[in-house]
């Protein structure tokens, strides 16, 4: 995992963009994976960083990650849906995870116009630098064009072990991937039913890499960012709106008991939120967007009444 990191890192100070996509079955780790690896190559940056002029280096802001703001409603390093994939693409030196990228976040428009738009995206902005990992099903349903484009495929084979593979430098062969050599290589060991898959024969095979469970406040944090994303999506796909009527009228229900000073801390408000069905992170973060809007104080805790420092008269104003 070190030395992995390490190589995509240096492919990133080399000026080159690092699209990784991860493959495998659902509930194999994949966006395991994909968060141990954005953690580590943010670590390496930020040491560089720390060597090279501490917050003045260059790279000091580069390739954050931290699904721990996001889950505060501060930035987005996990993406789900369609335009946030083409909007990072338009950073500079950025790290994301598109997790789902297929079968959850894109529609069959996707598949036309978005999908066109990403290969374009993926091709002229080369030089910003980027670090995409996309999580998917199965490499093979990918576009031609952006299976040229990735630079490195993992597929996770079974939970905490995962093959490297990249493609081939070639000059005439359209197929960088020798899909039809391998395939071949692979039905070999299929037929012989030995149930020891020989990942070492396929001519893109670059090696083993193990990685670890996640800990578990990093496992709550992303699993609350992939519900707050995909209640999102659903909202789109008008799924559920009755229940997200219901939420909203819980937050304004919420926001209003708050002005008041009635509610007495934090777990009355986990509470509201787990009864409509939401997660907490998410309820707090709609009444804190709320408040910013309304140009007050958005710190929850200012509002408690079992706050000594609270104000109860009165909105703090920004």
């Amino acid at each position: 995992m070190d030395k992995f990191c390490l190589m995509c890192s240096k492919m990133l100070l080399n000026k080159f963009d690092c699209v990784i996509v991860i493959e495998g079955n659902r509930g194999l780790g994949k966006s395991t994976l994909a968060v141990h690896i954005a953690n580590k190559i943010s670590r390496i940056m930020r040491k560089i960083a720390k060597e090279t002029g501490g917050k003045d280096s260059l790279y000091y802001n580069h390739y954050r990650f931290s699904p721990k703001q996001q889950s505060k409603g501060n930035g987005k390093y996990v993406i789900y849906n369609q335009q946030d994939v083409l909007d990072f693409m338009d950073k500079w030196n950025s790290t994301a995870i598109s997790d789902e990228q297929i079968n959850v976040s894109f529609n069959r428009d996707f598949h036309q116009k978005g999908n066109i738009q990403l290969i374009k995206l993926l091709g002229m902005n080369r030089d910003h630098c980027n670090l995409l990992i996309m999580c998917i099903p199965q490499f093979q349903v990918l576009d031609n064009q952006i299976k040229n484009l990735c630079k490195i495929r993992i597929t996770v084979a079974r939970r905490g072990v995962s093959v490297i593979q990249t493609p081939n430098r070639t000059i005439y062969g359209r197929d960088k991937w020798d899909t039809a050599n391998n395939e071949k290589i692979e039905r070999e060991w299929l037929k012989k039913g030995s149930g020891m898959p020989q990942y070492s024969r396929l001519n893109t095979f670059r090696g083993m890499m193990r990685f670890p469970p996640l800990k578990e406040n990093e496992q709550k944090i992303y699993d609350s960012i992939k519900i707050n994303e995909r209640n999102d999506i659903k909202g789109d796909l008008g799924i559920g709106a009755e229940n997200k009527k219901k939420s909203e009228d819980m937050v304004d229900i919420a926001l209003e008991r708050l002005k008041e000073g009635k509610i007495r801390n934090n777990h009355i408000l986990d509470g509201l939120a787990i009864a409509k069905g939401v997660s907490p992170d998410n309820f707090k973060n709609q009444i804190r967007n709320r408040l910013k809007k309304e140009g007050v104080s958005h710190k929850l805790t200012q509002y408690y009444w079992d706050n000594p420092k609270a104000k109860k008269e009165e909105i703090i104003k920004l």
